[in-house]
């Protein structure tokens, strides 16, 4: 159960997902999932990924927003490039969900330190 400071500390770290995917298009996943577990005390590395696709996602139509309403998205290039995108995420994401905490813990090169890693 989250406490009041992990709800805190959720909307400071999401702000600055936020922020750095609104500053330079990218990053927010990376920079999500371990602010999930390490501060925010999502326990599981399964449950912050899920959680964090959809924060960023909510992020990235914001910025899509802004930058379609100044007239700086390629539609074509960028429907083509997300349609790649989303097979290769329904790939991972797929072969993620088959792994346990701690072997995906070990191969995406993070140091969970959750009781499930």
């Amino acid at each position: 159960m989250l406490d009041l400071l992990h709800y805190l500390l959720g909307g400071l770290s999401g702000a600055l997902v936020g922020f750095t995917l609104g500053l330079v298009g990218g990053g927010g996943s990376i920079l999500a999932v371990p602010l999930m577990v390490y501060l925010v005390g999502v326990p599981n590395p399964h449950v912050a990924i899920g959680t964090s696709a959809l924060a960023v996602a909510c992020n990235a139509a914001i910025g899509l927003g802004n930058h379609a309403r100044a007239h700086h998205v390629k539609w074509r290039c960028g429907g083509m490039y997300a349609s790649a995108g989303i097979a290769g995420a329904f790939v991972g994401s797929t072969l993620g969900k088959m792994m346990s905490a701690k072997s995906f813990c070990f191969f995406s090169h993070s140091s969970c330190f959750s009781s499930e890693c």
